[in-house]
């Protein structure tokens, strides 16, 4: 049912699709995903920019590896060194050169994971579960690059979360993270999905991903279907960080989702040259809420090792906020905030202090 090559940690991405998964034909989502950029390269030509457009700026052989689906490199503008969605993905010799700001956990969870617990229980009633370190794209500003996945996902792990949570009647809610929860196939998921139903005090279901974003083809009508059949309440949170991200075929998909009853909400990082703009924000929300999403969280930066040049201030961003309140309704507004290591919720940047 599982396969062990689906459990590596992100490192290893390229070797996550099953033997039995890309013979099920070429039109499965499996074998669509393996056609993804892993190549610098490749990628570079099919955008068409040449490598000294880029100042000389290119990080290769960075152990945060690159990968791009097919799927989001067509969104970039062709020939355009500075496309928002390039940005994101682009490995930069800035990421070698960071302050002692920013680190290697910058939310705290390695301390969590000292405590030999494979829940990371952060917020009361809340257990988070890292299913697998696989994404279908490298985001430079990942605060889990260097998560230690090597023995804290895969079958066995998951089965210890999943053992964790039935044992602790505190959990009422149970959150799916990654890497990207998504990355692994209908089976895996829906036998998790199978036992957290057996587990009474669980009352509601969270998904964090990015596959619907940037590879929407992962939302089968059978996963959908899959998803709306559950037994307790769910909630789908994408991540989206841009309205050039949003294409048609994201919504439709998305739009499937809301109309089969799912819960769909988005949270966004504030990146620095990417979506630091009021009026990039804003036409952002209008997007998601034409595919049937609601805006949830604008997050600040985790602060986390060779993503420094993403940074923006929290002076910038309370301009940002204030600024998105007087353009958009207020469902449409996003809460910014940012996560303080141990703090017990999300903490809203109003409250930071310049």
């Amino acid at each position: 049912m599982w396969s062990c090559d689906l459990c590596r940690s992100a490192g290893n991405n390229d070797n996550m699709i099953t033997q039995k998964d890309a013979i099920r034909g070429q039109h499965s989502w499996q074998s669509e995903l393996k056609n993804s950029f892993l190549s610098l390269d490749e990628f570079l030509h099919q955008i068409e920019i040449k490598a000294d457009q880029l100042s000389g700026s290119i990080l290769r052989g960075a152990n945060f590896q690159f990968r791009v689906t097919k799927q989001y490199a067509s969104r970039i503008k062709k020939g355009d060194p500075t496309d928002p969605l390039l940005l994101q993905v682009l490995p930069s010799v800035i990421e070698n050169y960071s302050s002692s700001a920013y680190t290697s956990d910058p939310v705290g969870e390695l301390l969590l994971l000292s405590q030999q617990t494979k829940v990371l229980k952060k917020y009361n009633a809340r257990g988070l579960i890292v299913m697998t370190g696989a994404c279908a794209i490298n985001c430079r500003y990942c605060f889990r690059k260097n998560y230690p996945y090597s023995g804290n996902v895969g079958q066995v792990a998951i089965a210890a979360a999943l053992g964790e949570i039935a044992d602790d009647s505190s959990i009422s809610e149970v959150i799916l993270s990654g890497g990207d929860p998504l990355f692994l196939n209908d089976v895996q998921l829906s036998s998790v999905f199978s036992q957290l139903a057996e587990i009474k005090h669980v009352k509601r279901l969270r998904i964090h991903t990015r596959l619907p974003v940037v590879f929407p083809e992962r939302l089968t009508q059978k996963f959908v279907s899959t998803l709306s059949d559950l037994p307790y309440l769910l909630c789908v949170v994408i991540h989206a960080n841009h309205p050039n991200e949003l294409d048609d075929e994201v919504l439709k998909k998305l739009s499937n989702c809301k109309r089969a009853g799912i819960t769909l909400l988005n949270q966004s990082v504030l990146l620095k040259g990417i979506n630091d703009s009021p009026q990039i924000l804003a036409k952002l929300s209008e997007r998601l809420f034409e595919g049937g999403v609601l805006p949830y969280y604008v997050h600040l930066l985790d602060k986390v090792s060779g993503a420094e040049h993403f940074d923006v201030s929290l002076k910038e961003a309370l301009m940002i906020e204030q600024k998105l309140r007087q353009i958009l309704s207020g469902y449409l507004v996003p809460k910014f905030v940012k996560e303080v290591a141990g703090a017990d919720s999300k903490t809203p940047i109003s409250e930071l202090g310049l």
